[in-house]
């Protein structure tokens, strides 16, 4: 029933008491008025008073790690709610760590939590999710619940509050077996910084007294409150480019996502091995990054530009934008003189071997990692070294990366 109803109904038999002289049923009358009015009340303007807030402990995440959040609800008015129900959208691929049951309503998994609160009382429900999938995710929006203490009505109330929390891409330590172009990954690089070159701004240090006036950074020593230098890269550093072929088939109905995610795992994993090895290092992409065309990073170095290529490959869409080899004839464009570039794939096309011999040609030292376990053999010539994984299982599988010779 209503609380309209109900006052009306209290209105009629009050009106009757008053009529017939019944004292009984005029109290009866005013009672049930002030039962719907009190419902009436909890309903149309309660929801409203009541704010709720999420947060997280951290925006960005390693795959695997756990997540702390924190679901915060205001009652910012005086009257006690004696039932409130709050429903958050969780997305399907981040699980609960803890023992937190989720509702399932058609497509969505909601969080729902149900409390008491009295006047002004605040409450903060703790929860923490784990990161088991690559990609950026959206927890909210929610939705306020409130029972009046009757029980006769409910009162909604939707808030648009969101967080997002971007999930890096899987990273497992890799070996090559033998080393790819005698690859520097065998030792730390030891560049010199005799010939530097300004345009490859590194980042900053702390002043030395050997250091020229002209190297300091005057912006960075007003944030940090001491003198600051600018470090460059050396002009002949090592410089790494990884190319991936984000399509895992010819054909758009044979595509494999979890084959996509194993490559992912490669290229994040030896972008991390460069990073730890000191080089320079690119990463390009044939799948777009929201609205715009596909992947491209330029080689660059730090930590900054190894937090930029792990949230690209977040970021990326399971299909492709443009042709691996407009990426190849890109990506060879932008490359350095001592630079090598890796292709990571599920197959080869003659297309993309042909665009991998004329990177050759022209003195770029380039090789092929085949991330599919089904993969004939390639026909990428003798000047094209082909790699692929020796581990089997998938992607979530694998403990380590070892790349060994095609067929070796």
């Amino acid at each position: 029933m209503s609380p309209e109803l109900i006052m009306k109904a209290g209105l009629i038999v009050s009106l009757l008491g008053i009529v017939t002289g019944s004292f009984l049923m005029g109290i009866t009358g005013g009672a049930l008025f002030c039962i719907g009015f009190i419902s009436w009340f909890y309903g149309k303007y309660l929801p409203q008073a009541v704010a709720g807030t999420v947060e997280l402990a951290r925006k960005r995440a390693f795959y695997g790690e756990k997540v702390a959040g924190t679901l915060r609800i205001v009652n910012d008015q005086p009257f006690p709610l004696p039932w409130l129900a709050c429903s958050l959208e969780w997305p399907a691929e981040l699980k609960p760590a803890d023992a937190l049951q989720l509702a399932k309503l058609e497509t969505k998994q909601l969080f729902r939590t149900v409390h008491s609160l009295r006047g002004f009382e605040r409450l903060n429900k703790y929860f923490s999710l784990q990161c088991f999938e690559r990609g950026e995710f959206t927890l909210g929006p929610m939705e306020i619940r409130v029972a009046d203490p009757f029980g006769f009505i409910e009162g909604r109330r939707k808030v648009n509050v969101t967080t997002k929390i971007l999930v890096y891409p899987r990273m497992l330590p890799i070996n090559v077996q033998p080393p790819l172009f005698h690859h520097p990954f065998g030792g730390e690089a030891k560049p010199s910084w005799l010939y530097e070159d300004p345009a490859s701004f590194r980042g900053v240090r702390d002043y030395l007294p050997s250091d020229p006036f002209s190297r300091i950074n005057w912006k960075a020593t007003a944030k940090a409150g001491k003198l600051q230098t600018k470090i460059y890269d050396a002009a002949f550093a090592a410089e790494i480019t990884v190319v991936f072929n984000t399509s895992t088939a010819k054909f758009i109905w044979e595509m494999d996502p979890k084959l996509m995610e194993r490559g992912l795992v490669v290229c994040a994993s030896l972008i991390r091995r460069c990073y730890e090895a000191g080089y320079r290092f690119g990463f390009y992409a044939n799948s777009p990054v929201g609205a715009g065309g596909f992947v491209a990073i330029r080689a660059g170095t730090g930590e900054a530009q190894l937090k930029r290529c792990l949230e690209t490959m977040s970021r990326l869409f399971p299909y492709q934008f443009g042709k691996c080899e407009q990426v190849l004839a890109l990506a060879g464009k932008n490359m350095g003189d001592n630079s090598r570039l890796y292709l990571v794939t599920a197959y080869l096309t003659p297309e993309m071997v042909r665009s991998l011999q004329n990177l050759h040609r022209r003195g770029s030292r380039v090789a092929v990692i085949l991330v599919s376990q089904k993969q004939a053999e390639p026909a990428a010539g003798k000047e094209i070294p082909v790699y692929t994984i020796a581990e089997k299982g998938e992607w979530d599988e694998l403990e380590q990366i070892t790349l060994v010779p095609f067929g070796g």
